[in-house]
């Protein structure tokens, strides 16, 4: 079992280490990034609220309450509701949730009953 974090008050640690990173937006316009994906165990909540999300169509993230709690949740979920994201039920389950800004047709499956 191991797990990493780059919160100081997240342990116990086995070691400490120094890593390089680049500006978010930055990465996203390099790339043509158009969707999010992260599970950054916790950072998530810091990069939401500052980071503008550029050609970002969808974002689907982990939620870590137990370090944030639903403060962070809520800062997380207007983070992404000024860069005009609404949650969407169809892509998440449990933690693991998604945020879109396409709010084209929405079809539901039809699903048969097991015949007795």
């Amino acid at each position: 079992l191991w797990m990493s974090s780059m919160d100081k008050d997240q342990g116990p640690y086995e070691r400490e280490m120094i890593i390089v990173s680049t500006d978010a937006d930055d990465f996203i316009v390099q790339h043509g990034t158009n969707v999010l994906v992260m599970d950054i165990e916790g950072a998530e909540r810091e990069l939401l609220q500052h980071a503008k999300l550029p050609g970002i169509e969808r974002v689907y993230l982990e939620l870590h309450d137990h370090l944030y709690g639903l403060d962070g949740i809520r800062d997380i979920t207007q983070a992404l509701a000024l860069k005009g994201y609404a949650y969407d039920p169809r892509g998440s389950r449990g933690p693991c949730v998604l945020f879109g800004k396409d709010d084209g047709p929405r079809e539901y499956e039809e699903v048969e009953p097991d015949a007795a």
